[in-house]
């Protein structure tokens, strides 16, 4: 259950990621007016689509006939959302939404796609819904509409409604989420791919329940959703990390990815590529693979050939330290993203020959 502020900074955080939200709690706890009193705070738009008394049309675009042929026209409030260029898509009790109109919103929920329009990246999706036992006429959700939401259980404390009733609903609590920069999201990038090297069976577990396929399960889509929002969250918010990580994977799954985080305690990877003595290359080969992960993405966001060359430092040093499969398979991504004017290391060349190999790398230049 996530209090008022930690529902706010979700939101905030997965918004920033561009990973839509499912508030789902009982009828009357508020989800609406929270919506509405963000984007009030905000400053933009708030556009709410009722599935249960729409068409597959009014999401998906109606089809239209013209001189070039027939294209989906979006209708009203995905024009209004694209003219304002930032606001809130607010999809409400998605529980009441038949099989039809849910199928029509998995292009809206995650790709932000009505019709033949693309939503701006300043729209953020939040959706409402109530349990489908006390839904009207309540449909559980599909399993790819499921997996494409983090689901938040909203529990607003009496505080919060207190806080509400004396000051008004368009003034929620402000949001704890920050903006990553490219160091941070591929640290946590690398936490992610690190932990599924450790746990490969949990990269994909599909539900044998109904009602589990329509709440959170780990996919390789929401193992991307979840990097992406997670950077956006302090280390030490606990609430957001545990609300955002639950709500995309699950708790049992989201239970150990946090407990694996917190013992991997993974360093900068700047600073790894500065200084490799500072990892413990002979450790934990999971832990070793995550380092290298975050040092390959940090090189490759750079996209420099300094960066690029400099990152083939930390892999050596764990080859050579006695880790060389995992060095090798963190070789690859990274001679897959050579800069074009970049020149192989002679000492890379030497250790990783097969790989360059596989990558086409065994011609270039050495320096």
């Amino acid at each position: 259950m996530s209090d008022l502020a930690t529902t706010v900074t979700v939101i905030d955080a997965c918004g920033r990621a561009a990973v839509p939200v499912l508030l789902l709690s009982d009828p009357g706890m508020g989800k609406s007016s929270l919506v509405r009193g963000l984007a009030r705070a905000e400053g933009v738009p708030c556009e709410t689509v009722l599935g249960s008394v729409r068409e597959p049309a009014d999401v998906a675009g109606l089809p239209v006939v013209t001189d070039t042929g027939v294209v989906l026209s979006p209708p009203a409030w995905a024009r209004r959302l694209a003219e304002s260029r930032a606001g809130y898509l607010f999809l409400d009790e998605l529980t009441t939404c038949p099989p039809a109109v849910q199928a029509a919103m998995l292009a809206v929920a995650l790709d932000r796609v009505v019709g033949d329009l693309a939503l701006p990246d300043g729209v953020r999706v939040v959706a409402g819904a109530n349990p489908p036992d006390r839904a009207a006429d309540g449909w559980e959700m599909s399993p790819p509409l499921a997996n494409r939401f983090c689901h938040v259980q909203f529990a607003p404390s009496v505080d919060d409604w207190l806080d509400g009733m004396t000051v008004g609903w368009a003034a929620p609590p402000a949001s704890r989420a920050i903006t990553a920069d490219p160091t941070r999201a591929e640290a946590v990038k690398a936490l992610v791919t690190g932990f599924i090297r450790h746990k490969p069976e949990h990269l994909h577990t599909f539900p044998r329940t109904a009602e589990g396929t329509g709440g959170p399960w780990p996919s390789r889509r929401v193992w991307a959703m979840l990097a992406a929002a997670l950077a956006n969250v302090r280390d030490d918010d606990a609430a957001a990390r545990q609300a955002i990580t639950f709500g995309l994977v699950g708790e049992g799954v989201g239970v150990e990815f946090l407990v694996w985080c917190d013992q991997a305690d993974l360093p900068d990877p700047a600073a790894v590529l500065d200084d490799p003595t500072l990892v413990d290359w002979t450790g934990r080969p999971d832990r070793v693979w995550a380092v290298l992960s975050a040092v390959v993405g940090w090189a490759a966001s750079a996209g420099s050939v300094d960066a690029w060359r400099k990152a083939w430092g930390p892999l050596l040093a764990a080859a050579e330290a006695g880790a060389p499969d995992v060095a090798a398979a963190a070789a690859r991504p990274l001679a897959a993203c050579r800069p074009a004017a970049a020149k192989v290391p002679a000492a890379v060349r030497e250790k990783f020959k097969p790989v360059l190999d596989a990558a086409g790398l065994t011609g270039q230049a050495v320096a």
